[in-house]
């Protein structure tokens, strides 16, 4: 428990500090267009770097008090500021740039805030059907197995309870194979699963059918020499039980919505 302040502290100080370098890219490459065009907040946000997954939350959905049950309690007691700065216009360069100014506390909050509307927003028909625009423009990226022949992927979290120290990191889900696959983001910039929630894929497919692709018609073949592995092992490799991953917990909230 002694550790666990210093810890969670680290972790917010690494995401905060990826945040402003990504901000301060987003600000000087917008310094050409004309201050009357000032960016909403949610607006930049979506367009800093390694931010392509998220669409853009409805304001009226962010000012729905049924929307926002719960997320109090969870972000803390910069709330009510980091909700301003949501529904408000992106932060000036001059702000960004001076790390005592409380814009900095104020916007990692309002990361984490954002990103757990998000997570509720986009299992809305409004937010499934932006989201699909997404999917259908490549914008998630392709199944890295060779058989699944460029398969688009979907964004998913493990868990729908954001992690303060890391452990919650935003996988790729395939509806082809139906695997899991790491997210590498450049920079190393971690995005938490619970901003997309372990919801997301699966109610998309279900909602939109239409887009759910045919299982794989090719199997890789292991061989020795040329050879196929005789077939006793190959069957036993089959056979072999897969446990449930990643396993809940007896008593387990299933998202923050039940906690």
């Amino acid at each position: 428990p002694g550790d666990a302040c210093p810890q969670r502290a680290e972790v917010s100080r690494q995401a905060s500090s990826c945040l402003m370098q990504a901000a301060e890219g987003a600000l000087s490459s917008s310094e050409e267009g004309s201050s009357l065009d000032e960016p909403t907040w949610v607006s930049w946000f979506c367009m800093l770097r390694n931010h392509e997954f998220f669409c853009e939350v409805d304001p009226s959905f962010v000012q729905d008090r049924f929307n926002l049950y719960g997320l109090k309690e969870l972000v803390g007691p910069l709330y009510g500021e980091a909700m301003t700065m949501i529904l408000g216009y992106a932060p000036t360069e001059k702000q960004l740039a001076d790390p005592t100014q409380r814009v900095h506390k104020v916007l990692d909050t309002a990361r984490i805030l954002y990103g757990l509307i998000h997570a509720r927003y986009i299992l809305t028909a409004q937010g499934l059907s932006d989201m699909k625009a997404k999917y259908k423009a490549h914008e998630f990226g392709a199944c890295p197995r060779t058989l699944c022949d460029k398969q688009v992927v979907l964004p998913v979290g493990l868990s729908d309870t954001h992690s303060t120290s890391n452990e919650n990191p935003l996988k790729l889900f395939c509806p082809r194979c139906q695997e899991l696959y790491d997210h590498n983001v450049p920079g190393g910039n971690y995005i938490d699963g619970a901003f997309f929630g372990s919801t997301y894929p699966h109610l998309f497919l279900q909602t939109f059918r239409e887009v759910r692709p045919p299982p794989p018609t090719q199997r890789y073949v292991p061989r020795v020499f040329g050879f196929k592995i005789a077939k006793v092992e190959e069957q036993a490799l089959q056979n072999t039980a897969r446990e449930e991953w990643p396993k809940r917990l007896k008593n387990e909230p299933v998202s923050d919505w039940d906690s």
